[in-house]
């Protein structure tokens, strides 16, 4: 079963991924750590403090895996066999991020890449894998978050209907 989890920073991405996986024995790829390590990148964007990712060479570093959870912003291009888009109101995102010690202007990047659902959008735009799992972790704990991701695999996808732009 190969699962990628991507999401805004902030939504719950990395400790999801870890609980997922040992619920589920499975291999997790944490992408941030990943890229750095495999020098997977074919820049380093100082303004934004982010490496350009080479998304050739992050796909063909999973190519032959055919077990894992990848989990990252970029994630989604990797392909999976279902995809998970975690989602949280931009509100709790610059909470998290400020307590991370982000930038003023990276918390307002980030806030507003949520409310206009970037990451979502593009998932929808693209379907990566045949299996969608949308959800919203802003009242969730990390464990239900991964217990309603179970679920929805089980069932072969789940929608959470979620829109910021209405807050």
């Amino acid at each position: 079963m190969k699962i990628t989890i991507t999401g805004t920073p902030g939504t719950g991405k990395t400790t999801v991924a870890k609980i997922l996986a040992e619920k589920l024995s499975l291999p997790v790829y944490n992408l941030t750590e990943l890229i750095k390590k495999e020098k997977l990148y074919t820049d380093f964007d100082e303004k934004r403090d982010a490496f350009i990712v080479d998304i050739e060479k992050l796909t063909n570093y999973f190519k032959d895996k055919s077990n894992f959870i990848a989990e990252g912003l970029i994630a989604h291009y990797i392909p999976s066999d279902i995809v998970v888009i975690l989602r949280a109101k931009p509100e709790i995102i610059m909470s998290r991020l400020e307590e991370r010690g982000y930038s003023r202007e990276k918390l307002k990047e980030n806030a507003e890449s949520e409310k206009i659902a970037f990451c979502a959008n593009e998932v929808f735009e693209l379907r990566p894998a045949p299996v969608i799992i949308h959800v919203d972790t802003s009242a969730r704990k990390p464990e239900e978050v991964a217990d309603v991701i179970i679920e929805g695999i089980k069932k072969g996808g789940l929608i959470e209907e979620i829109d910021w732009l209405e807050d």
